[in-house]
């Protein structure tokens, strides 16, 4: 009986290690599991540091929805129904289960972990695994993947399934293995684009590399098709909730992001770009890939982005002399693929986002290491041929070199992360005592309501007139008065690093018998945030005329 019960579990053991390990074939796949381990370990101390750090906007943005969602709490609603919702949802099952942020913290370790492994597979099958190792290296060492696994934000998980997406895209319609794999990529696509919709941008470079392939044949092919149908079924829930608030989500889309038919949106912000801003995220390279600002040097820097441009130039030499052949051609095919995946992205955000955010072309990084790497392999080839080094010993100096290059992108990721590790902590505090000190009906007046709904779990609203409060439609200080008048808001919030309308400051001084200063949060001995209480929601005041104000706000602050 024991024997048998042995047996078994040896059965299971190696049934297990085949399924888990069996694409192990050599020592670039042992080579890379260490790679993996390194960097979910490097994750894993991001996420002890950072496991209470404050919120920021966009990260309470989703939180307070997910917990609003998740906790079933009775509170008003400050979700912006432009924005996909399938984060917050996914945020939302923490919440139900009791991991709470925790979890959702842990599980944006897992997300940037699978990234390093899901692109090592892709650039595996797209070329060859010692580009696809040393791409995994680079980023498994990237401070931007560093920085923002310690941030609950939904670019990390957004690359993953875009990039898992193309992977199945790869699997299924270039290499043929099989008609599952065209369903997997069309969920996974969606998933992405419903914690991203910018993300949908990126199904150009798929259809321009279709379209090389088949050219006007492709609106022919019944899997193309069958993969088209299950995206757009899984985003039906998107666009209904989108037109429920908004009105026809394809009309609002153009309207509202690309400017068609008034001056709002992307091409107001494009209308301004100078020639340079046109490519200002072309020129962020250099710092995306080494953490270094512009006028600062190093050798780090100077090597890596050396690799960058050379190693670029030489990938796509041949697409450059044999751009005529790009529809005969299959591996021009897969290299115009890489090009246009980089580049129109890159155009794209250059000329609509107001600012060069880093966290918005995690996408396309694995593609800048594999320029990097593919400079590295032809060092690895022009050593063996002139210096006759023993088999593999240059690839491992060059592979040890790339680390060295790669460690202050390490510590820049570090000091990052601690730079900002305190940053919003004053919202953080506040909206932890307003939960401490009000009652579940009250409502919340500030400018920082994703933060102050996340904290403080009760009703927010702002200084907006009506709609979404990022409709950012001020209310008038009369409107106000009568607000106050007719819903009675407990708090008011003033916070310096996010902005009030003007009147605010002169409206309270003018009621200063009406709203009393409870708490005070300094910073750097100067206060940053007060929080004022309405007299009426003040026992003390109310019922004993003769204590003075200050005498309250002192002892309601201490």
């Amino acid at each position: 009986m024991e024997e048998d019960i042995e047996k078994r579990k040896s059965n299971i053991a190696n049934n297990l290690k085949k399924k888990l390990f069996s694409w192990v074939k050599d020592n670039y796949d042992i080579v890379f599991i260490l790679v993996l381990i390194a960097a979910f370990i490097i994750r894993f101390w991001i996420f002890t540091k950072t496991i209470n750090q404050p919120l920021w906007w966009d990260e309470a943005t989703y939180l307070a929805t997910a917990k609003r969602w998740g906790l079933g709490l009775n509170i008003t609603d400050v979700w912006y129904y432009r924005r996909a919702f399938f984060w917050p949802a996914f945020c939302a099952l923490f919440f139900k289960s009791g991991l709470g942020e925790t979890g959702i913290r842990l599980s944006e370790v897992v997300f940037s972990t699978g990234i390093i492994a899901v692109s090592y597979f892709l650039i595996r099958d797209m070329f060859d695994k010692k580009s696809a190792l040393l791409a995994s290296l680079g980023l498994t060492f990237s401070w931007v993947f560093l920085f923002f696994t310690g941030r609950p934000m939904t670019e990390i998980p957004s690359a993953f399934f875009l990039l898992l997406a193309l992977f199945f895209f790869w699997k299924g319609y270039v290499l043929d293995k099989g008609k599952k794999f065209f369903c997997f990529f069309a969920i996974s696509y969606a998933i992405a684009v419903l914690i991203r919709f910018q993300h949908m941008m990126f199904a150009i470079p798929i259809i321009l590399f279709i379209f090389a392939r088949e050219r006007m044949k492709m609106f022919k092919n019944k899997k193309l098709w069958i993969s088209v149908g299950i995206f757009l079924l899984c985003l039906i829930p998107f666009f209904i909730l989108y037109s429920m608030h908004y009105g026809f989500f394809l009309t609002d889309i153009l309207k509202h992001y690309f400017g068609m038919g008034d001056l709002n949106g992307a091409v107001s912000v494009a209308a301004d770009k100078g020639f340079l801003d046109s490519f200002s995220f072309f020129l962020d390279s250099p710092y995306l890939l080494t953490g270094k600002s512009p006028g600062v040097t190093g050798i780090d820097k100077i090597l890596i982005v050396l690799s960058l441009i050379i190693g670029s130039l030489y990938f796509f030499m041949n697409l450059f002399l044999g751009i005529d052949k790009v529809f005969k051609d299959e591996k021009i095919q897969k290299i115009f693929f890489v090009f246009v995946w980089i580049v129109i992205p890159l155009i794209i955000l250059s000329r609509i986002s107001g600012l060069v955010e880093q966290r918005y072309v995690m996408p396309i990084l694995p593609f800048l290491f594999l320029m990097i790497s593919t400079f590295f392999i032809k060092i690895e080839e022009m050593a063996n041929k002139f210096l006759k080094l023993k088999k593999n010993l240059a690839f491992i100096l060059l592979f040890l070199l790339l680390i060295v290059l790669l460690i202050p992108n390490l510590t820049w990721g570090r000091d990052l992360i601690d730079n900002k590790l305190t940053s919003y902590s004053e919202i953080q505090k506040a909206g932890l005592w307003i939960k401490e000190n009000s009652n579940p009906g009250d409502i919340i007046i500030t400018s920082s309501y994703p933060q102050i709904s996340y904290y403080s779990e009760r009703s927010i609203t702002t200084f907006t007139s009506k709609g979404n409060p990022e409709e950012k439609i001020e209310m008038t200080q009369e409107e106000f008065k009568q607000f106050v008048e007719s819903e009675k808001p407990r708090y008011i919030i003033l916070y310096a690093y996010q902005p009030h309308p003007d009147w605010v400051p002169s409206y309270l001084q003018n009621e200063s018998g009406k709203w009393i200063p409870v708490k005070v949060y300094p910073s750097q001995e100067q206060p940053v945030l007060i929080i004022y209480e309405l007299k009426d929601f003040i026992p003390e005041l109310n019922n004993s005329p003769s204590i003075s104000q200050n005498q309250t706000s002192q002892n309601k602050t201490n």
